[in-house]
C-alpha cells in the first residue's frame, strides 16, 4: 500500500462584510513526511481477538461499548472496531508512543464512522509513565451532534466533517515545542460519548507536512497569495484577470505554524484569512 494520507483537518470560509469581496474556502490537509512511529498501524497482526501491540481502555463494560477486530479495512485485511449502545460509554483503542521536545508530529487515522463521534487524542506523559494534565491534544468527527454538553464544551475547531465520507481521515496536530513537554503520549482514538460504531485503519504518528488548499469566488479576482507569519510569500497565483473562481494549493508547508490566505479583488477588495488561526497581533 502506499502510504499517503490526505488529512481534512477543517473546512473554513472567509468572507469581509462588505459587497463582491472574494470568499475564501480552505481544505487544509496533513501529509506524513517521515517514519510511522505507530507499531501494527493498520491492525493487521495479532491473535484471537486481539490485534498486538494495542491496548483498549474503556468507561463501561459491555455490551454498553465493546470492541472488535474487525474483518474489514481501508487497506489490508483488518481493522479495530468499536460498538456502542450508550451516549455514558466511552472507549478508545490505546497505545503509546515515545515523543522529543521541540518537534511538530502528525497524529492521524483513517475510520469507518457508521454513527456517533470518534476521537483522536495525544495525552502526555512524564519519563516515569505519570499523566501530564497540561498536555492534553484531541481531535473529534461525527456524523452529527448525539451527546447534550456538545455544544457547550466543544471547540470549533474540533469538529472536523459534519457530512463524512467513508474512511475518512481524521488528524490531530501534536506539537512539543511548548512549556510542559512529554516524554511520551499515550494516542488514543475511539468512540467518545455516542451511541454508534466505527472502524479505525492505517494510523500515523510521524513528521508531517501540511498542504493548503482552497477555492476563491465571490468577486472577478486580481490575485491570490498564501504568506507565512513574516509576510514571505510561498505561492501566488499571478494575474488572474479578473476570475470568479481560482483553486489553489500550497504544499510541504511547516505544520503547527500559521499561514495567511490572501485574495484582492480587482477593484482592490481584499479578503485575508489565517490557518489555523491568526499569529497573535497579526491583522486580519
Amino acid at each position: 500500500m502506499t502510504r499517503a494520507f490526505g488529512i481534512l483537518l477543517c473546512v473554513m470560509t472567509a468572507c469581509m462584510a462588505v459587497a463582491d469581496a472574494p470568499s475564501i474556502v480552505i481544505d487544509a490537509r496533513g501529509v506524513p513526511s517521515g517514519d510511522n512511529l505507530i507499531a501494527n498501524p493498520g491492525f493487521e497482526e495479532g491473535a484471537g481477538d486481539w490485534p498486538s501491540d494495542w491496548g483498549w481502555a474503556p468507561n463501561q463494560p459491555p455490551p454498553k461499548i465493546d470492541r472488535v477486530w474487525a474483518q474489514t479495512a481501508l487497506s489490508g485485511a483488518r481493522s479495530a472496531g468499536v460498538v456502542s449502545e450508550s451516549s455514558s460509554a466511552s472507549a478508545y483503542w490505546t497505545q503509546v508512543v515515545p515523543v522529543e521536545p521541540g518537534r511538530v508530529y502528525l497524529l492521524t487515522a483513517r475510520v469507518l464512522l457508521e454513527d456517533g463521534t470518534v476521537l483522536v487524542r495525544a495525552y502526555g506523559q512524564d519519563a516515569e509513565g505519570n499523566a501530564l494534565k497540561g498536555f492534553d491534544r484531541r481531535a473529534y468527527d461525527r456524523r452529527r451532534t448525539t451527546h447534550p454538553l456538545a455544544p457547550a464544551y466543544w471547540k470549533p475547531e474540533w469538529i472536523i466533517d459534519m457530512a463524512r465520507e467513508p474512511w475518512a481521515p481524521v488528524d490531530l496536530v501534536v506539537d512539543t515545542r511548548g512549556e510542559v513537554v512529554p516524554a511520551s503520549v499515550s494516542v488514543q482514538i475511539g468512540s467518545y460519548f455516542a451511541p454508534g460504531a466505527l472502524y479505525l485503519d492505517d494510523v500515523y504518528f510521524g513528521p508531517g507536512a501540511l498542504t493548503l488548499g482552497y477555492v476563491v469566488t465571490g468577486a472577478p479576482l486580481a490575485s491570490v497569495r498564501v504568506l507565512d507569519a513574516a509576510g514571505n510569500e510561498q505561492t501566488a497565483s499571478g494575474d488572474l484577470g479578473g476570475a470568479e473562481r481560482h483553486e489553489g494549493r500550497a504544499e510541504g508547508l511547516a505544520l503547527g505554524e500559521a499561514w495567511l490566505i490572501e485574495a484582492t479583488a480587482t477593484d482592490g477588495t481584499a479578503t485575508r484569512y489565517w490557518y489555523p488561526a491568526a499569529p497573535e497581533g497579526a491583522a486580519q
